[in-house]
């Protein structure tokens, strides 16, 4: 079959997104991803679309067939696991599933899916598979180990269960085999919710590295899939690798040295038109480990912003009370350096901006840097933003931030004067207690990113005070800046470092209101990207304008223990009916 899909893969794709891990050492992180089964899973999908119109609902016969295509002789009353093996290399994945009345349906699915069974000659129970591949998939004069997906299935006829443990390498088969033979199955409770479980047993310094250096099996392969876009210049490329790898980095550091981290996500549906998903997540880390060390700063410092409200109207609200530890402070430090890199290019390039400009915006630059990065370097990042839309597709916006250097500002908002025609600064505007508000104006063409997104030479303000910064940019930001800063209260001590409500539908009107106002592109297939992207905007501003497009992010730390909460409503729900809906009628629809 020349377009096969493997199953281990599609078991996966219908959990979205799960990825879990046995050991196949003392040293491994046991990772499990539980769910309560294809029936309540096929049921949260069914409630999703159906806040859809009824012309997309009626694709969910598509859906629901695609889904019970690929699990024909599963029970979708009882639940199953996924597991991911990262001591295997490429990845290998164990899969617990509980069957319908034997194996033979089972059998007969993944067969008229291409895959090849053999039955092992010394266990009846054993059956070794293999994906055939078309003749155009193997042609190649050099023998790899790799081939498209192979391993073992064991089958338990007096639990009814099965075991597939699957992976794209020869040279695994044998480990692979030996784990389908030691693996028992644990029907989970989990009382409706998917369940994923990190667990590291073993606490030792040796064990710790051991996974890190298993690590590599999953950080090598993403790393390798961030490559060069035509249009892309050399240090555009250098930031994006950088971003992959600090993320990377944040997740081998879960991976090595968390104790136990518990992920737990369920859609709630006792209000029919208006479900709610929400995922909770608890995560404490081993003792003397380096995430212990991060964990244990969180708290340390009271918020200066904590005393500010939400305010009326607002689409977006963030507060971060945050430490910043030495891995931390290396990436956010390396990445502000290539930032600065990437102007510099551009400045150098640049074939009609006067010296005496790019003298200007170099300094700037390398000032605004190194007031950020002192920030960063003191350990603690403390923030919070507003932003409000104004009904005529414009924002006004308050931010606040803390800093060490918070008076160098003054010394740099002269300089901005310098950097392009056009540009205004009025220093000492007004005063709100010891915080000293300025007026910077950009002139139109300096920067091209806050042209297209912000307008062109929009009035921000910018307050002063002896260790925080406010800004504030809009119709009316002058005021509104003035009485957030007077209504600040004493900073408080408290337990999170982060707080975050994003109000959809505002930013989805920007972002169509962004490509209404740009030129399509020529090529063929980026035309149809083009048009793919802008078909994806209008079905997310007909999602939202139906009311809850809100998503909310609080996370606290408490006895140890780094505890978050994702919520998402119904108008973001909707959306994502909307998608499921499209790639059924693009991708599963009979023609």
């Amino acid at each position: 079959m020349k377009n096969a899909v493997r199953l281990s893969t599609l078991l996966l794709c219908l959990l979205t997104c799960l990825c879990g891990t046995q050991a196949q050492s003392p040293e491994d992180a046991r990772i499990t991803v539980s769910h309560p089964g294809f029936q309540t899973l096929k049921k949260d999908l069914k409630n999703v679309l159906d806040l859809t119109t009824a012309t997309e609902q009626k694709q969910w016969s598509n859906i629901e067939d695609f889904i019970d295509t690929f699990v024909a002789g599963v029970d979708y009353e009882r639940p199953f696991q996924v597991q991911m093996l990262p001591g295997i290399n490429p990845i290998g994945y164990l899969i617990t599933v509980p069957l319908e009345g034997g194996f033979q349906t089972f059998r007969d699915n993944i067969e008229g899916l291409g895959y090849e069974l053999t039955r092992d000659s010394k266990d009846v129970s054993l059956y070794q598979f293999n994906m055939l591949l078309d003749s155009e998939q193997t042609q190649s004069d050099t023998p790899s180990e790799v081939t498209e997906d192979l391993g073992w299935i064991r089958v338990l006829s007096d639990v009814n269960y099965l075991i597939m443990a699957s992976t794209s390498n020869k040279s695994n088969l044998a480990r692979l085999k030996e784990l389908c033979l030691q693996t028992k199955p644990q029907e989970p409770d989990v009382n409706g919710q998917m369940v994923l479980e990190l667990l590291n047993p073993d606490p030792s310094e040796a064990a710790q590295k051991h996974r890190r250096e298993v690590f590599a099996n999953i950080r090598n392969p993403s790393m390798d899939s961030v490559k060069k876009r035509p249009d892309e210049t050399p240090v555009r490329f250098e930031m994006r690798q950088l971003s992959a790898k600090l993320m990377m980095d944040e997740a081998e550091r879960v991976s090595a040295e968390a104790e136990k981290l518990i992920l737990r996500m369920s859609l709630d549906s006792s209000k029919k038109d208006a479900p709610v998903l929400g995922m909770t997540g608890d995560l404490s880390a081993l003792q003397g480990s380096g995430l212990a060390d991060a964990v244990a700063l969180f708290n340390a410092q009271p918020d200066l912003f904590a005393s500010v409200k939400k305010l009326p109207g607002s689409a977006l609200t963030v507060r971060i009370n945050h430490p910043v530890d030495p891995m931390r402070q290396a990436g956010m430090s390396a990445f502000l350096d290539l930032l600065q890199k990437e102007i510099g290019v551009k400045l150098k390039d640049s074939k009609t901006r006067p010296v005496s400009e790019k003298e200007a915006i170099d300094k700037v630059v390398n000032q605004l840097v190194q007031h950020v990065k002192s920030a960063i370097q003191s350990g603690w990042i403390n923030l919070m933003a507003e932003s409000i839309p104004d009904g005529k597709g414009n924002w006004v916006t308050v931010v606040a931030y803390s800093s060490p250097t918070a008076s160098a500002i003054t010394d740099i908002l002269p300089e901005m004067a310098k950097m392009h025609k056009g540009s205004v600064v009025d220093m000492n505007i007004d005063k709100v207690g010891d915080v000293q508000l300025h007026h910077v104006k950009l002139g139109e063409g300096l920067l091209d990113v806050f042209d297209r997104h912000f307008g062109t030479e929009r009035d921000v303000f910018v307050g002063v005070g002896a260790d925080q910064i406010w800004l504030g940019s809009g119709d009316g930001a002058l005021e509104t800046l003035k009485k957030t800063i007077s209504e600040l209260g004493a900073p408080e001590k408290t337990t999170s470092p982060l707080h975050l409500e994003i109000t959809m539908l505002p930013w989805a009107k920007q972002v169509v209101d962004f490509y209404s106002r740009q030129t399509p592109p020529k090529d063929r297939e980026a035309l149809n990207l083009w048009r793919s992207a802008e078909r994806k905007h209008a079905r997310a501003v007909e999602a939202f304008e139906k009311g809850g497009d809100t998503i909310t992010l609080d996370a606290q730390v408490k006895d140890g223990h780094v505890l978050t909460t994702l919520t998402l409503n119904s108008g973001i729900l909707r959306f994502i009916g909307k998608q499921m809906a499209a790639f059924s009628r693009e991708n599963l629809e009979a023609e």
